[in-house]
């Protein structure tokens, strides 16, 4: 679609000045961060409770539960 005579000199018009788009780059960012370390956490805790699991296994020498969890 061709600009019109107006839309041509206003190479801004409804766009966002450097600042404000800056400021939308940083909250989705820190968003993202926000996602990935609240990921990690869960991952994190769960190989914990894995962890622990297995150790019970080993503890207990039963092996073959061990095996079949695994």
């Amino acid at each position: 679609m061709a600009l019109s005579v107006t839309d041509a000199g206003n190479s801004q018009q409804g766009g966002k000045k450097g600042k404000d788009k800056n400021k939308d780059w940083s909250v989705l960012v820190d968003d993202k961060l926000a996602e990935i370390n609240h990921s990690l956490s869960d991952i994190t805790g769960r190989a914990d409770d894995m962890e622990k699991r297995i150790e019970e296994l080993e503890s207990m020498g039963n092996f073959e539960e061990f095996r079949a969890e695994m």
